[in-house]
């Protein structure tokens, strides 16, 4: 029975410190996705208004976000310390790191629920005898706007109403959604706003990522497929049209619809940019992903170099106290007291232990000291070891005591993460 009370209370600290960690990093990769975003927005809506694939590509400057939670810059600096660490501070009341890691777990079981009642619509309609493709097609009995879903086993679900030429279009549509792999980064998309939910900029902000790959969709659908623009617009009028008077939304909600529920203004420019496009260089678009991915990795290696390792060594700091003065706990930075220790032992220097405390001379008491450990960032991590000392067997030469070590599986569990 103690074993077991022993057990349960080693999983609560265990679960206390995994809280209060992922939700200090994660709340600094939260604070700094306000910022990149804010950028994403001023330059989609500025220099790179119409740059259809330049707004897509500025999308991954969320990726490096997600690796900045140990960034040495929010403990180091001022500008660092005045806009991070209030935040440091408020995860250190753990009813907080509880509530963020709540937090997650219900806008995660949200997103899931969504793609999970998606998909159980879409397993009871039937599949299509009158088109093929390499992905699965089924065909909904009344009017919807045309959707994908479906990372692992992309489906493609258009109304049975549809004509050929506007069904053999349509289906080149979602084709390319998927070949571009839009549908993973929309799964990843939704990752990070379970990682980062209280960034609620992020949840508002999917549909105009939607929007953007929408876009690309459409330049890559009408150019790979040679499918003329006026065709190719006139069947997004008749499918947005068809959608609003049925009002059926169901694949906008996990997935990438052929003509979701934007409004008028949003559908009119999408239409122009259809009508007013230029052919594009697949060459030059391949080098410039190549670029962009070259970019995004030398950021998370630059963001990599600066920020905390998994595991920081404290070194031969130790700290000590004495039991009749309590409040007066020495840092020993400088070994000048615990001169050296290992895994076996603690090696003191009795001389200017009783320099420290002098009135251990006189009195009967014992000191507790706390060596070595590990920092996963400042202020949060463990391990170490301890060792114990009866003031009556201090002597002027060096003392060898005891190490107990606390490396435990629970903290090499947390040393691993």
């Amino acid at each position: 029975m103690q074993g077991m009370l022993l057990f349960f209370n080693e999983l609560y600290s265990f679960l206390e410190f995994v809280c209060v960690y992922y939700s200090t990093i994660l709340g600094f990769c939260a604070i700094v996705s306000v910022f990149v975003l804010g950028i994403i927005m001023i330059l989609r809506g500025t220099l790179l208004s119409k740059s259809i694939f330049g707004r897509g590509v500025l999308w991954c400057l969320l990726i490096p976000v997600i690796f900045c939670g140990k960034l040495h810059v929010f403990f180091e600096t001022q500008v660092g310390v005045r806009l991070f660490y209030w935040w440091y501070l408020l995860c250190n009341k753990r009813w907080l790191s509880v509530v963020y890691v709540a937090g997650m777990f219900i806008v995660g079981v949200w997103l899931i629920t969504k793609r999970k009642r998606l998909m159980d619509s879409v397993n009871r309609l039937y599949d299509s005898t009158d088109y093929a493709s390499v992905y699965s097609i089924k065909e909904f009995p009344g009017e919807i706007s045309s959707f994908c879903t479906g990372c692992i086993r992309p489906v493609i679900v258009i109304p049975e109403n549809l004509s050929s030429e506007k069904a053999q279009i349509i289906i080149k549509h979602e084709e390319t959604h998927i070949r571009l792999g839009h549908l993973w980064i929309l799964l990843a998309y939704d990752i990070l706003r379970v990682l980062l939910w209280p960034n609620l900029f992020l949840h508002l902000c999917v549909g105009y990522m939607k929007r953007d790959f929408e876009g690309i969709c459409d330049t890559v659908t009408i150019q790979r497929n040679k499918i003329d623009a006026y065709e190719y617009g006139y069947t997004i009028i008749c499918c947005a049209k068809s959608m609003m008077q049925a009002q059926k939304k169901i694949g906008s909600v996990s997935g990438m619809s052929f003509a979701w529920d934007d409004g008028y203004k949003v559908l009119k420019k999408r239409l122009e940019r259809i009508i007013d496009r230029k052919p594009y260089n697949t060459k030059v678009l391949i080098a410039g992903m190549v670029m962009m991915i070259v970019l995004v990795f030398t950021t998370i290696g630059i963001i990599k170099t600066y920020s905390y390792k998994r595991t920081n060594d404290l070194g031969m700091k130790s700290s000590i106290c004495y039991v009749d003065d309590i409040e007066n706990i020495y840092t020993d930075f400088d070994q000048s007291v615990v001169t050296y220790f290992d895994d076996e032992y603690i090696y003191v220097d009795g001389k200017a232990l009783l320099n420290k405390y002098p009135k251990a001379l006189s009195e009967d008491g014992w000191f507790y000291f706390a060596v070595g450990g590990y920092y996963k960032i400042p202020g949060i991590g463990g391990g170490g070891g301890w060792g114990e000392l009866d003031a009556k067997e201090i002597h002027e030469g060096t003392i060898r005591i005891q190490n107990h070590t606390e490396i435990d599986i629970w903290n090499r569990i947390i040393m691993w993460l």
